[in-house]
């Protein structure tokens, strides 16, 4: 049988059905999509979205296959869409020898959901007792993590490095009307991450303790971290640095003694999420002397924390349980050298 259709027609044809076959396998192979999970601890992890349920996320990286991320560890996340695909539409010609030319398809803008610089916890305690002795003694604490959110992407690599904690907090109580404590502290610590597993850090703080007979000290020092562990429950940090410290210690009728050292900085910390409810940091700092041997100072804390209220965007209502001890070889005159502090209190995560 004779063909009846033109040959330009039928050579049309094939050509526009090998165009649209192709976008359609092209679609069928893309990728999944990459996604930046940010953590209520201050971490990032970018990796491949593989699954995702109503308790976690299960993500690929460039250092595990699989990685389980729950929920309640996630702070926010940013979906990194893939590049617009260039897309080549022929246009048929009338002549034997068609030229095609290509047409660059629009790239659309995507819109990226900004993620929340700042976050922190508040606590709130206090210890009451009225009986044949009467006693008040009011805790609070404010500790605020900014991590500035730069959509620009050519700010975007150092932003996602630097990470800077503020950490305030006063405790004041009398007991029979005398004052049984009065002190206040205050840091601030800057990160940034030199490497996955390196960062550098510069530490500011101050304050005074009105009971152990400091009328103000402060505080600065530089140094080296490493990030030991990086697990989706479990992260530990080491640090190694140098302090340089200024007291003024008060003496019985005299000016304060004015006390300066220069101290090696020995710090480890870590932050375990037992449970979608429960979890638990410790932190302890070892600053041995420089000038003189067999002096040093060891500050050691850590806190449990239960959650009473919790909702999807990481917000919680909790209570904390926390320990702290700190221990001085050179404390002021008449002051015992060991502090242990043991405090409930009830906080918000934000």
């Amino acid at each position: 049988m004779a063909n009846n259709f033109p040959p330009r027609l039928l050579q049309l044809v094939f050509r526009l059905t090998l165009i649209f076959g192709c976008f359609g396998i092209s679609n069928l192979i893309a990728e999944e999509p990459t996604i930046i999970l940010k953590l209520k601890n201050g971490d990032r992890i970018t990796g491949r979205l593989i699954s995702e349920s109503a308790n976690e996320v299960r993500i690929s990286t460039s250092w595990a296959k699989e990685l389980v991320m729950p929920l309640a560890d996630i702070d926010s996340r940013e979906v990194i869409p893939p590049k617009p695909e260039v897309v080549i539409v022929p246009e048929p010609q009338v002549d034997p020898a068609p030229v095609v030319k290509p047409v660059t398809a629009t790239k659309v803008k995507p819109k990226i959901a900004q993620k929340k610089s700042w976050s922190g916890k508040i606590d709130i305690g206090a210890d009451l007792g009225f009986s044949e002795k009467s006693w008040q003694l009011y805790y609070g604490r404010a500790k605020v993590v900014y991590a500035p959110q730069t959509p620009p992407e050519q700010l975007r690599k150092f932003s996602e490095r630097f990470k800077t904690t503020f950490d305030y907090q006063a405790t004041y109580g009398q007991t029979d009307s005398v004052l049984s404590a009065n002190r206040m502290d205050g840091a601030s610590k800057t990160d940034f991450d030199i490497g996955r597993k390196v960062f550098v850090y510069n530490l500011f703080g101050g304050g005074y303790d009105e009971i152990r007979r400091i009328s103000l000290q402060y505080e600065v020092g530089p140094g080296l971290g490493y990030h030991l562990i990086t697990r989706s429950n479990l992260v530990v940090n080491t640090e190694l640095g140098m302090n340089y410290q200024v007291q003024h210690l008060q003496r019985n009728g005299e000016p304060d003694d004015i006390n300066k050292r220069f101290s090696l900085r020995l710090a480890q910390d870590a932050t375990w999420s037992v449970s979608q409810k429960l979890t638990f940091d410790e932190k302890i700092e070892l600053y041995p002397s420089m000038e003189q041997l067999g002096e040093f100072r060891l500050r050691f804390e850590s806190n449990l924390r239960y959650a009473l209220w919790q909702n999807g965007s990481g917000q919680n209502i909790y209570l904390a349980l926390t320990l702290l001890n700190i221990y001085e070889t050179q404390p002021a005159q008449g002051v015992d050298k060991n502090d242990l502090q043991i405090r409930s209190s009830i906080g918000i995560n934000f």
